[in-house]
């Protein structure tokens, strides 16, 4: 048998109670009687009242976190205080969150005792990385007489931003058009001359600047210093920002694998020494030449909207880049929107020598259009690589 809610067995015990006074009422006639009747009929209203201002006395604050790690166990410490000489029975705090990014553990109704102050730890997770809003919505009690629920609005929120995962990547099918030492070892076109890769014996060609004194002393012949060469090994990633037309639980989970597979492939290519220039297609840039600079660009696409409409796409990316390019470059781009005309633009660009591929992102009901450039593209052995966005890599 289903157990009643205990205002509903208030009030029906209180309705019995009622009707049960105002026949005894009616049959006797006694002024008591009556005197009763009218109390119990009076005490559902004081009991409303008093609650509903004595609810408005209780003092209310909270402690979140303003940034946490996706997916990482979280708390909220909730902390009450009932200045009332009366307690309050059955209170419960009700959470603003977005459902669909954040897990929040049920809390239990409890009792706020008079002159008491209560801390009630509220666990709860990030699933998505991003900006999001957390805090306290209402706080519900029940009146004295166990009849109403009264609630008091608070709409306390706070921004708390939660980052993405570093996943380490240990390997990437992605052959990025690396210099061999040999090809490289001569060319000074773009150097990093904070690291010295080598030393070699001095040519007639090279600078005086290059020499290496001590060396040179200490050996008695000449020879200079090489440092890293940055000519070719640089990788250009290419993020489109732009928002799909898809459901927003999807939406979700799909431009946190874009950002979560940027930053991976991005941390990769600096791990192995390769500088990354980040294009995303709102207009905005960074450069990372070690793993020093790794974290401007991790928090700036920790924070990134993907929006409706962008300033850019990945299309008109490509075709700045391929513009400004003094020899082969190598671009990735990332993305869940293929066109024919950034296909033909990729194979252009791959024809003259640049290396390009592409990460394509499909969602659980892809574009017709997308799929079948994407099989044209796989088809024709053009680097391009699937992810679903509710899944794993195909």
């Amino acid at each position: 048998m289903k157990r009643l809610k205990p205002t509903t067995a208030n009030r029906i015990l209180y309705g019995t109670l009622l009707v049960g006074v105002a026949m005894l009422a009616w049959t006797t006639g006694e002024r008591l009687a009556y005197l009763s009747l009218l109390v119990l009929s009076v005490m559902p209203v004081a009991s409303l009242v008093f609650t509903f201002v004595a609810l408005r006395g209780i003092r209310v604050g909270q402690g979140i976190p303003h940034t946490v790690i996706k997916n990482e166990d979280c708390a909220l410490k909730l902390r009450l205080n009932n200045p009332t000489p009366i307690p309050f029975v059955n209170v419960e705090c009700v959470l603003r969150y977005n459902k669909y990014t954040t897990e929040v553990e049920e809390m239990d109704r409890f009792t706020l005792q008079p002159f008491t102050p209560e801390t009630q730890m509220i666990p709860f997770t990030m699933r998505y990385r991003g900006r999001y809003q957390i805090g306290v919505d209402t706080v519900q009690a029940t009146d004295f007489m166990g009849l109403f629920h009264l609630r008091r609005n608070y709409k306390r929120y706070v921004d708390i931003l939660a980052l993405p995962r570093v996943v380490e990547v240990e390997s990437t099918p992605l052959a990025m058009n690396l210099m061999t030492d040999a090809a490289s070892r001569f060319d000074i076109r773009d150097e990093d001359y904070a690291t010295i890769s080598d030393i070699r014996p001095y040519v007639p060609t090279d600078s005086v600047k290059r020499v290496h004194w001590k060396l040179t002393a200490k050996r008695n012949e000449w020879m200079v210093k090489l440092f890293q060469s940055n000519a070719l090994n640089t990788v250009t990633i290419i993020m489109d920002s732009a928002r799909r037309n898809i459901s927003e639980g999807e939406r979700y989970s799909l431009e946190d694998q874009i950002v979560e597979n940027t930053i991976g492939l991005l941390r990769f290519c600096l791990t192995k020494n390769m500088p990354v220039e980040l294009r995303v297609t709102n207009g905005a840039k960074a450069h990372a030449g070690n793993l020093a600079d790794f974290d401007t660009a991790y928090h700036m696409l920790a924070e990134l909207e993907f929006e409706d409409k962008t300033l850019l796409n990945p299309l008109a990316v490509l075709t700045q880049l391929l513009t400004d390019a003094g020899g082969n470059v190598n671009i990735v781009i990332f993305t869940a929107n293929i066109t024919i005309r950034l296909y033909t633009q990729l194979a252009n660009a791959v024809s003259k020598g640049h290396y390009a591929a592409v990460v394509y992102f499909a969602t659980e009901k892809p574009s017709p259009e997308c799929e079948r450039i994407f099989r044209l593209m796989d088809e024709g052995g053009f680097p391009v690589f699937r992810m679903r966005s509710w899944g794993e890599e195909e």
